[in-house]
């Protein structure tokens, strides 16, 4: 269902037919009459409303369906077409954070993996500098003084990333 169908589906539960002639007939009245009756639809809808669950204590599923698994990008994706300029930009900025996540999750997984397949990848500790100093530029070694794919990783994010990583849980060990 899309977000549209999404919209319709919850105001159609809390309408009548006769609250919906009413929305038809608004543009065929004079302006002053227009500006009650919308006030009055919408309190004839929040009416309905409050009414509809007194009766009713089960959940707004009965019109649509249940994500099984929340999906963020699914639901910011569905947000974009009601926000402002700025509130797009900011759901962007959320959705490329995450994004960000989930891919430096993934390279941290293959990272772990690789090191059951490559045993040597401590070799990789000498590429750093041209001094005969084993240490990655940021001066962080692993606990066995060789190349540390974390720190490479999380070096390669930006503050905000970190930041929201971090928030998140990803300074535990990976899975």
């Amino acid at each position: 269902m899309d977000e549209h169908n999404k919209v319709i589906a919850f105001d159609t539960l809390f309408c009548t037919n006769h609250i919906q002639m009413l929305k038809v007939m608004l543009p065929y009245m004079d302006n002053k009459t227009q500006k009650s009756m919308a006030i009055y639809i919408k309190f004839l809808e929040l009416n309905y409303t409050i009414e509809y669950f007194k009766k009713h204590s089960s959940p707004l599923c009965g019109c649509m369906e249940r994500e099984s698994s929340p999906d963020l990008f699914k639901m910011c994706s569905e947000l974009l077409p009601y926000c402002t300029e700025n509130e797009k930009n900011q759901i962007e900025q959320i959705r490329s954070v995450f994004q960000s996540m989930e891919m430096y999750k993934e390279m941290s997984k293959t990272m772990e993996m690789m090191k059951d397949f490559m045993p040597d990848i401590n070799a990789f500790n000498n590429t750093f500098s041209d001094d005969g100093d084993s240490s990655p530029p940021d001066g962080n070694n692993n606990s066995q003084g060789g190349f540390d794919m974390m720190n490479m990783l999380m070096n390669m994010l930006t503050p905000e990333q970190k930041q929201m990583y971090e928030m998140f849980g990803g300074n535990q060990n990976a899975e």
